[in-house]
């Protein structure tokens, strides 16, 4: 995207260099052209400018830049008048004809036309003879003289087919040829027939029968060959007996009727947990549980579980009901609850958080006044709003995150004084910086009201119009005591054609009191502010015009044309 510019550049007499005219392909539209523009036509490969009077017609336009007269060679005379080219005939012009082509004289004088004809005449086209080819050259095609065409099969015979000659595609076994009207041979592989069978077979244990096991196809899908196996049924008539000889556990064999063994099942207990042994009684397997039993995967037990020994727990035991323990006697046993309630008494224990906007509290948790409850030395709050604490000596102002402890035990509805608690301050921290309110620490700190506001939670913000170093002005007409009465004047001049922004950046009120604005204050000067010129709405382009500025505090700002109040504002940065 070009830089705007809405005024001139002025170069001061500086060259510019390396520079390249604007390229279109098309003359710009009247209203995107203005008197004294140039381009490059792409179409004309020539430089093009923007002219008030067009060829003599009044009207502006765009002509190619140029010459007001040319003078040719001699018998031919060109005078450009009003931008039209005038040819005419000044002297003798002798008319020749060329190798091909004619030419004719048609008038005379300033009328003299040429009449241009190939003197070619008809004939029969032979070999060498030459041809006016698209790059304006004369050429001679390559060709030969057809005599005939081979028409070769799979074995050594071949057929010359000459010209008007007819070469016939004859089908063979399974293959028939046909011709179609759009000059198209077509092979076809005649269909298969194909009569299918079926059989049935009942083969008993032992017995055994024919299937095709595989079918060798070639590279075209016909069939070359077949695989036929022979299977035999296996044996039906086994039975399982029990042997007494097994190294680990107890086998068990699978016999076949005629006493061989044909295969063997070992089974085998998981050591600690189950025992398997081989019975003396035949085909008699013992399974049991070894004395000490070790479990080494989870363990549940519906029904009651008494253990008379040394119960031992390995790893982190879970109870989804409530265990009866006994009183503990000794050190490393495990105390119940009532042993463990009175070990911590008068030990502090968190009450819950402390809402200190309601005075006394919030029931519950009430500490001052009347209706005070009980505590115990150590008992303790943290404050979850800040407030004030009415106690029967003072006021106790709190915040968010303070502590409350208990000094000594409390008896409820005593009206305590504050001495009967210890206060500690829990934000004491310093502030930190963050991208929101929720990334910040917050802490102790200060922050000057002119320029600043902090909310309720500690989150600080710089006010937008507190920035002494930068402002945000909408060039327009609002320098009156009408909003939105802007720091800006606008002025146009049709003699100049030139629309001039005039901005006081001192400026810090107006009159009206709903028009106050701030730019940098009654010493600001305008020798020491930058600018940047936007556009109001999207895509918010920089734009350039012609920026100037008094000895005081004003800054003006010219643009070429009639320039609409709001469509530009000015970035300003006092430096």
């Amino acid at each position: 995207m070009a830089i705007n510019f809405l005024n001139a550049v002025d170069l001061n007499k500086n060259s510019l260099d390396n520079a390249r005219i604007q390229n279109l392909s098309s003359d710009p539209s009247a209203a995107n052209s203005s008197i004294g523009q140039i381009y490059f036509s792409t179409t004309a490969d020539s430089l093009k400018q923007y002219v008030a009077d067009k060829e003599g017609s009044g009207n502006p336009g765009w002509v190619e830049v140029g010459s007001d007269s040319v003078e040719a060679g001699t018998g031919i005379g060109i005078t450009f008048t009003g931008g039209n080219a005038i040819i005419r005939n000044t002297g003798l012009v002798t008319v020749l004809d060329g190798t091909y082509i004619n030419l004719t004289k048609q008038g005379g004088g300033d009328n003299t036309q040429l009449t241009a004809d190939l003197n070619a005449v008809d004939g029969t086209s032979v070999l060498g003879t030459r041809f006016l080819s698209k790059d304006n050259t004369w050429d001679v095609p390559a060709f030969d003289q057809y005599t005939h065409w081979t028409l070769a099969g799979d074995n050594a015979t071949t057929q010359d087919i000459s010209s008007e000659d007819t070469a016939t595609f004859v089908g063979g076994l399974k293959i028939t040829t046909a011709v179609s009207a759009t000059d198209t041979l077509t092979i076809n592989h005649d269909l298969q027939a194909q009569t299918n069978t079926t059989s049935t077979a009942s083969p008993s244990a032992g017995g055994t029968f024919t299937v095709i096991d595989s079918v060798t196809r070639d590279t075209t899908g016909h069939v070359g060959g077949v695989n036929v196996k022979t299977i035999t049924l296996p044996r039906d008539d086994y039975s399982i007996v029990s042997k007494a000889n097994a190294t680990a556990g107890a086998d068990v064999d699978l016999v076949d009727s005629g006493g061989v063994i044909d295969s063997t099942v070992n089974f085998i207990g998981t050591s600690g947990e189950i025992d398997v042994a081989q019975s003396a009684t035949a085909n008699t397997i013992v399974i049991s549980q070894p004395l000490d039993v070790t479990i080494g995967q989870d363990l549940t037990v519906d029904r009651n579980a008494t253990v008379t020994g040394v119960l031992s727990v390995g790893s982190t035991g879970n109870f989804t009901g409530e265990v009866t323990v006994p009183t503990a006697t000794a050190g490393t046993s495990a105390p119940n609850l009532a042993q463990v309630e009175l070990l911590v008494a008068g030990v502090g224990v968190f009450k819950g958080g402390y809402n200190a906007t309601t005075d006394p509290g919030v029931a519950p948790n009430i500490i001052s006044g009347s209706s005070n409850i009980a505590l115990d030395q150590g008992d303790y709050f943290i404050v979850t709003n800040d407030g004030d604490i009415t106690f029967s000596d003072k006021v106790v102002s709190v915040e968010v995150g303070d502590f409350i402890f208990a000094n000594a035990a409390i008896t409820a509805s005593s009206t305590p004084a504050s001495t009967q608690y210890t206060f500690v301050i829990a934000d004491a921290n310093v502030a930190g910086a963050g991208a929101t309110d929720g990334a910040t620490e917050k802490g102790v700190s200060g922050f000057d009201s002119a320029s600043f506001t902090v909310s309720a939670s500690g989150w600080v913000q710089l006010k937008p119009q507190a920035n002494p170093y930068g402002s945000r002005v909408t060039l327009d007409d609002g320098g009156s005591a009408t909003p939105p009465c802007t720091p800006s004047t606008r002025a146009y001049s049709a003699g100049s054609g030139l629309t001039t922004f005039t901005v006081d950046v001192t400026q810090s009120s107006n009159a009206a009191a709903e028009c106050e604005w701030f730019v940098f204050g009654t010493s600001a000067l305008a020798a020491n502010v930058k600018a940047e010129i936007t556009q109001v709405a999207a895509p918010y382009e920089t734009v350039y015009a012609d920026v100037a500025r008094s000895g005081t505090g004003t800054m003006t700002f010219s643009f070429v044309g009639n320039i609409t109040s709001g469509d530009y504002a000015v970035l300003l940065t006092y430096v």
